[in-house]
């Protein structure tokens, strides 16, 4: 209990500090961007402390944590002090003076107060509820939660970054682990066990995914009501937000209705898993999926993140770049930078999507601004993104990405089964945003021959291309075409072309896996687009999620004289509703029926099968030097028996554990599998001897899995080699530099 309030007023303390920053760089956007404050401040502490051991400035520990707090705060009482001489001025001096009206907050802003504390109330509330469902089921293992507990342990054993490798002993990461910072030094600070600071971290990533999409959707609605005017319909931004809270980070799809009517005795045998496999040799995760399993997973960890960055092209979209006082114009554009560029190394697949969406607000804003130069926004926008390299630069230097070119695409579904893809995986977002392109073709001219004439064309075009299942790429192709077309229109409002930038957005990203897929270590199976179709279209649910909660209050302006408006809405109330099967049985069953008492516990299966390990992993995380090199046995990818147990809980690295991830990060494993065979079999010590030093191995386990792998001929070797400084309930360590 201790451990998650902790953490829950650490990042209450970032986010308050960081609020008068976030209302200089956010200033422009209705609520003043308050509601950012926390996703942006873990932001930029992160990458000072980053950049800090990165160039090997400082250490990276406490004490460099500790005074990189001390620095915000300094910089947030300057910045506050700021703001509060602006606004003291305008007030005074009333509104005659533009530059104050540009540089101050406005007085008269509806929307700061309800978007900042609706923003910490959602924060608490999916904190309390994600860090209660990972207490429910604590294990720390399998999936990816070994990669990611062993990232964040591992870099919290470096002193500088990039950190070592906790499965490859003498490699650095090669892997965006960016996001892995962002929790990792929080668990440092406060002193937390890694596997309770892993589980309560779920908690924290899906607390500021929820509150910064709040912040998000409650800000592009409140600038559409300003821009409205009279003709608003009911519903401010807080419950447009909560909507997209909602949409986004809890509610399922429809593949999860699909599950509860397949399962006998739901929700006890509800297939919870199951959901996020809809299109066969892909993954189709979604955010609730993602918050259920608990992976701290790359995709997940840039969620607030990818959020953050485009709050920025938002505030673009709206206002334009800012070009009136030098000092806060380059201040506004590095952070947008920072926001950016951070997304390359939390989840390389971020990043063109954030700068995507924001180029695609500079035209719009250049399109639409008859009144200032169009060359000035052309110009910032390559600015931000050169900083966007250069502030992630360090990380650019260490890092070889995994992908092996680009290739097209020679198998897809049969138009009705993408289809029916289609509706299991995204329909609760598209019924919202049918919506929007209903109202945009009966806003044309001559609708009905639009209707006609496309119906035709369309069935003429999509019976040539379904030759080569190429049907469904068309139908998002034109989704795509439409949406463009609306974010070039000059005759709509900037917070609705923007919305249509989201929904153009997503569509790209539909579109991309049907023609096109990234080369990785799967080319040549069936799985060969597996990781594009499950990164774009999981960037791809964001951006259609952010547009449907937008849209659902839209829709009450676009087709309330209709008589389409009363069925669509009560058609809507019904998937919302559905949307929650989803959260609830997959909660159920993941949990086991909630079965167990709560727990911070994330080694409670392994106390089950290795009684000693826990007080091993302990003693050497308490006396291990943060380089040292550990000894465990050598299992495969994913082993439900545990290895790479002891690197992924202390993040000390070993000669080789996961020897297929490995492969993926461009590390070749070599012969270390059968040198850690050698070592533990032979019970020549000379023999180890050469291999010890090989691989500069300072400690060696031995526990259950070691016996069962190895067997114990070359047990007794050890006694000669090192000094036994642990032993209890069938687990050793050996330290083989201490004086036997």
């Amino acid at each position: 209990m201790l451990a998650a309030l902790g953490l829950f007023l650490l990042i209450e303390v970032v986010g308050l500090l960081t609020a008068p920053l976030a209302a200089l760089v956010f200033g422009r956007l209705p609520g003043a961007g308050l509601g950012f404050s926390k996703v942006l401040g873990l932001l930029v502490v992160t990458w000072l402390i980053w950049m800090a051991a990165s160039l090997h400035m400082i250490g990276y520990g406490v004490p460099l944590i500790v005074g990189v707090l001390i620095l915000l705060a300094v910089a947030s009482v300057l910045a506050a002090l700021r703001l509060h001489s602006l606004g003291t001025r305008l007030a005074g001096e009333g509104r005659k003076s533009k530059r104050l009206l540009r540089l101050a907050l406005p007085l008269d802003d509806p929307v700061r107060r309800r978007l900042f504390w609706g923003g910490e109330a959602v924060f608490a509330a999916v904190y309390a509820l994600g860090a209660l469902l990972a207490s429910f089921a604590p294990d720390v293992w399998n999936t990816e939660k070994p990669m990611d507990m062993g990232f964040i342990n591992a870099i919290n054993q470096s002193s500088s970054f990039p950190p070592h490798d906790p499965w490859m002993s003498g490699e650095s990461l090669n892997y965006y682990y960016f996001g892995h910072v962002v929790f990792a030094w929080p668990i440092k600070l406060l002193g937390l066990a890694p596997d309770a600071g892993y589980l309560l971290s779920w908690g924290i990533l899906m607390g500021l995914t929820a509150a910064t999409v709040y912040a998000f959707a409650g800000t592009l609605w409140a600038a559409g009501r300003e821009a409205l005017g009279a003709d608003a319909p009911r519903g401010g931004p807080v419950a447009a937000g909560l909507v997209a809270a909602a949409l986004v980070t809890i509610l399922g799809n429809l593949a999860g209705v699909k599950a509860w009517v397949k399962a006998v005795d739901p929700p006890k045998d509800y297939a919870w898993f199951d959901p996020s496999r809809v299109i066969p040799d892909t993954i189709n995760e979604f955010p609730s999926f993602s918050f259920l399993l608990g992976d701290l997973h790359a995709h997940v960890l840039a969620l607030p993140f990818t959020v953050l960055a485009l709050a920025f092209a938002l505030q673009i979209a709206l206002r334009g770049p800012r070009g009136d006082v030098v000092w806060r114009a380059v201040l506004e554009a590095l952070v947008t930078g920072l926001a950016i560029g951070a997304l390359y190394a939390i989840n390389s697949w971020s990043y063109p999507v954030a700068a995507g969406i924001l180029g695609a607000s500079v035209i719009t804003w250049v399109r639409s601004d008859a009144e200032h130069r169009r060359g000035y926004p052309i110009v910032w926008f390559g600015l931000v993104i050169l900083a966007s390299f250069l502030l992630i630069l360090p990380f650019l230097l260490n890092f070889e990405p995994e992908a092996k070119g680009i290739g097209f695409v020679h198998v897809r579904r049969p138009f009705g089964k993408w289809l029916g893809d289609m509706a299991l995986i995204y329909g609760i977002l598209a019924w919202p945003l049918a919506g929007a392109f209903a109202a945009r073709l009966f806003e044309s001219r001559n609708a009905w021959r639009w209707i006609g004439g496309g119906l035709a064309v369309g069935v003429v075009v999509g019976s040539i291309l379904a030759t080569d299942d190429l049907a469904g790429a068309m139908v998002v192709a034109v989704w795509m075409a439409v949406g463009i077309g609306a974010t070039l229109s000059r005759e709509l409002i900037a917070p609705l072309r923007f919305l249509w930038i989201l929904m153009a957005g997503g569509a790209a990203l539909l579109l991309i896996p049907e023609i096109l897929y990234l080369k990785d270590a799967f080319d040549g199976s069936p799985l060969f687009r597996m990781n594009t179709v499950f990164k774009a279209g999981y960037q791809a649910y964001l951006l259609l999620g952010l547009a449907a909660a937008c849209a659902l209050p839209w829709t009450g302006v676009w087709l309330r004289r209709r008589v389409l408006w009363a069925p669509w809405a009560a058609i809507a109330a019904v998937l919302i509703l559905l949307g929650f099967v989803y959260p609830y049985a997959g909660s159920y069953a993941r949990t086991g029926g909630f079965a167990n008492s709560p727990s911070l516990d994330g080694l409670k299966w392994l106390k089950a099968k290795s009684p000693g390990d826990p007080g091993a992993i302990d003693w050497l995380r308490a006396n291990a030097p943060g380089n040292a090199v550990v000894l465990e046995a050598f299992g495969d990818d994913y082993s439900a028996f545990g290895h790479g147990r002891i690197s992924t809980f202390t993040g000390l690295a070993t000669v080789i554990g996961w020897a297929g991830h490995e492969l993926q990060w461009k590390h070749d494993p070599g012969t270390r599998s059968a040198d850690v065979q050698t070592l533990y079999t032979t019970p020549d010590a000379q023999a180890a001897r050469d291999l010890i030093a090989k691989y500069n191995i300072r400690y060696v386990v031995f526990g259950p899995i070691e016996q069962t792998t190895y067997g114990d001929a070359g047990v007794a070797k050890w006694d000669q080699l090192g000094r036994k400084v642990y032993s209890a309930q069938g687990t050793t360590v050996w330290d083989l530099k201490a004086p036997s």
